[in-house]
């Protein structure tokens, strides 16, 4: 692994993913049902005494809400929850919700947000065409190895892992889904709308305009500086903002004035 990230003050690995994988169409069903300051505690029970997940036992449901959604959509600041909400009520389906939630798992789970950045990036860059479950293990005991897990894990749990890796990678598009042994690398190519969302996001959130092709999170949808801009480029006729760039210098004329307004005008694009 040539991209290896080191453990300098970081979140060590967990085996969260083996309580969630994606949860696509749970956390959409959870967004819907959910109301703005509910605790989780309230909301879990509700969720499972109107059995909105399904044939879910409480403790499963209890993972799903507590362990999965609170961190990815609750927890976050600004609680991304509440606009998400908003935005699906008048887009209900798409690959735009898949493309956003891959960046809100990522954000909150380190060990899923290093699969993309380090595991998938060191197998595009070999010139791999697929990914196996041994080639994941393999992964995760380098990053043992380099003190990325507060404690080793037994070789079941990193197959284990390895397996709910690759799953989600597959459920969130960076995969093909029909082999259970060895999984081709698609080509990802995430939503005009997930993108315009996000960049109106980090805006918000206080990122300046130069920064914002610079960010890591775009590497999770496997764009880099160029092609970000290029994108933002092309959302402009859309007219919501005016992107210029020239060399490092970037300006955005935003028009719109909060992230409230952002989702209503996304809401209605037609794009």
């Amino acid at each position: 692994m040539n991209s290896m990230i080191s453990n300098d003050e970081a979140e060590s690995y967990t085996v969260r993913v083996s309580k969630g994988s994606a949860l696509i169409a749970e956390t959409r069903s959870l967004l819907r049902e959910w109301n703005p300051g509910e605790d989780t505690g309230t909301f879990a029970a509700r969720v499972l005494s109107r059995d909105l997940l399904g044939k879910a036992t409480a403790r499963r449901v209890q993972d799903i809400v507590q362990r999965c959604f609170a961190p990815r959509y609750l927890a976050p600041p600004g609680c991304p929850a509440r606009y998400l909400k908003g935005l699906l009520k008048d887009r209900p389906s798409g690959d735009w919700f898949r493309d956003l939630c891959l960046i809100y798992c990522a954000r909150a789970d380190r060990l899923f947000r290093d699969a993309i950045s380090v595991f998938l990036a060191d197998a595009r860059e070999e010139g791999r065409l697929t990914l196996t479950v041994e080639a994941a293990i393999a992964f995760l005991v380098e990053a043992e190895r380099n003190g990325l897990m507060s404690k080793p894990w037994a070789i079941e749990t990193k197959r284990k892992i390895a397996r709910g890796l690759l799953k989600m990678l597959a459920e969130f598009g960076l995969l093909s889904n029909e082999s259970r042994k060895a999984k081709e690398l698609r080509v990802f190519n995430p939503h005009p709308l997930a993108v315009a969302y996000l960049a109106f996001e980090m805006h918000f959130s206080g990122i300046t305009d130069a920064s914002i092709p610079e960010n890591d999170d775009w590497s999770l949808w496997l764009l880099n500086r160029e092609s970000v801009r290029e994108r933002l480029d092309e959302l402009s006729r859309y007219g919501l903002w005016v992107f210029q760039a020239a060399g490092s210098v970037v300006r955005i004329s935003w028009n719109v004035s909060s992230m409230e307004e952002a989702v209503n005008v996304l809401a209605r694009l037609d794009i």
